[in-house]
């Protein structure tokens, strides 16, 4: 038997081939149910029949066996007359194989012979195209000896199953055009959510990222893939704003030191080469911004390898959080020896948490640095580690410029700087916590940053701790 599928061609589009599969699940249901319903008002019909006869015998044969009977059997022909019914036909058969005497009704005699039996028998005849059934039971009664034969003409139960037949056919064509219309119907209700997708893709094609599916009222699967295609797409014209903005904002922290190195080498070309200190200058200006730009690349390419750097957390081995954090701290205050770096670290020294031992330490360094840099005068930093069951935290706090609140949601974004002549003194490039954000992102963890402006700044970042828990992550 061939597949279904080989019915279906591969090349239509999935709206005729949903109508065709749902028009030939409802064809198959029809059918089914149809072929099934025949075969049991068939079995139910010729059941009926076989009772029907039988009860005629009993009905017959007590007759001629009735004790008040006195008489001969040849003169019940007239009750039997009585007794009779349409297509049906009542003779007593002599045990020569001769008849007695025929009682019929539209069933000719001559198409049954009559015959004697020893017990009786139930058989299904078809002489002349017609089905009849025939019941033969052996009677002796007053020193006769025969047979009763009964036969019935299941003419009208075959007219019947040709009608019910006949039916089915039509209604099955009916059902085909029905089941069209009604696959139809269904292709175009499941696809409705598709093709607007659709049209709204073809609308993002044509006028950008800011084209979204609408949303159905009604909660379904359908209704939760148009609002992940909404949410993806939100997320693509983020990602693609952050990109322009970050194009944007590269070239233009490129173009300024490009711009400096360029014009102290032409200043070089036209007076430094006979005047020294034209010459030396120039060039310790183009070396300082040479140097910038090389940062400026170096800390692009680290937030590159963030962004692009996949953790498996179950291949992390355990680090002894309170020997790494006095290690950063000792060495930042060697460094920075007229700052006051004061550290509270509540954990244990065994505690350990799963984190790569350098991605800890960028991390750290990034906000120090932060934290020194943009310090006054009061030049003290206050380290605190602690930890709960699920979570460690550590802050970082400096009592310097602060930042304005109305800048706070921004300062994680790429080159952004609160003050940007103060940030370009201090070499600082607006990439350092995006950096930051980005190694957190790995861990699951968050930064978080609250400021009084001309006061103090707090950074606070945390970390889950039970890693085994959280799936393998992607930055970015």
């Amino acid at each position: 038997m061939r597949n279904v599928k080989e019915f279906i061609p591969k090349s239509i589009n999935i709206k005729w081939k949903l109508t065709l599969w749902a028009a030939l699940l409802m064809l198959f249901l029809f059918f089914s149910y149809n072929i099934l319903q025949y075969f049991v008002i068939q079995n139910w019909v010729v059941n009926h029949e076989k009772q029907t006869i039988q009860k005629k015998m009993e009905e017959v044969t007590a007759y001629i066996q009735d004790s008040s009977f006195k008489g001969n059997v040849s003169e019940s022909e007239q009750y039997l007359d009585v007794l009779n019914e349409k297509y049906q036909l009542i003779r007593i058969v002599k045990e020569n194989n001769s008849p007695l005497f025929t009682i019929s009704d539209e069933v000719p005699q001559g198409w049954v012979s009559p015959k004697n039996v020893t017990k009786e028998e139930l058989v299904e005849f078809s002489p002349k195209g017609d089905r009849l059934l025939i019941f033969r039971r052996p009677i002796e009664v007053n020193g006769f000896k025969g047979t009763v034969e009964i036969v019935r003409n299941l003419e009208n139960f075959d007219s019947l199953i040709n009608q019910i037949f006949m039916l089915v056919i039509v209604t099955g064509l009916v059902a085909i055009l029905l089941s069209l219309f009604g696959g139809r119907l269904i292709s175009f209700q499941l696809l409705k959510p598709i093709n607007s997708m659709i049209r709204t893709m073809r609308r993002i094609k044509e006028n950008g990222l800011k084209e979204r599916v609408q949303i159905n009222k009604q909660r379904d699967e359908m209704t939760e893939l148009g609002v992940m295609f909404n949410e993806l797409m939100d997320n693509l014209e983020k990602s693609f704003h952050q990109q322009q903005q970050f194009v944007e904002d590269a070239s233009h922290e490129l173009k300024t030191p490009l711009s400096i190195i360029h014009g102290h080498l032409s200043l070089i070309n036209r007076w430094g080469k006979d005047n020294p200190k034209v010459l030396e200058r120039s060039i310790d200006l183009s070396l300082n911004e040479t140097n910038r730009l090389i940062q400026l690349v170096s800390e692009l390419l680290t937030l590159s390898r963030a962004e692009e750097s996949t953790t498996n957390m179950n291949s992390l081995e355990e680090v002894k959080m309170r020997e790494i954090m006095e290690d950063i701290v000792e060495n930042f205050q060697t460094i920075n020896n007229d700052f006051k770096i004061s550290s509270t670290i509540d954990i244990d020294t065994d505690f350990t948490i799963k984190i790569l031992k350098s991605h800890l330490e960028q991390i750290m360094i990034i906000l120090l640095d932060n934290a020194t840099k943009y310090s006054t005068d009061d030049k003290v930093i206050q380290i605190n580690v602690r930890h709960t069951d699920r979570r460690l935290t550590i802050e970082v706090k400096d009592y310097g410029a602060g930042i304005p609140k109305e800048e706070l949601p921004f300062v994680h974004n790429r080159f952004y700087r609160v003050d940007k002549a103060r940030s370009r003194k201090h070499g600082g490039n607006g990439l350092g916590l995006s950096i930051a954000k980005r190694l957190l992102d790995i861990y699951q963890g968050t930064l978080d940053i609250d400021s009084v402006y001309g006061k103090w700044t707090k950074v606070q970042i945390t970390f889950p701790i039970n890693f085994d828990e959280a799936p393998t992550t992607k930055g970015g």
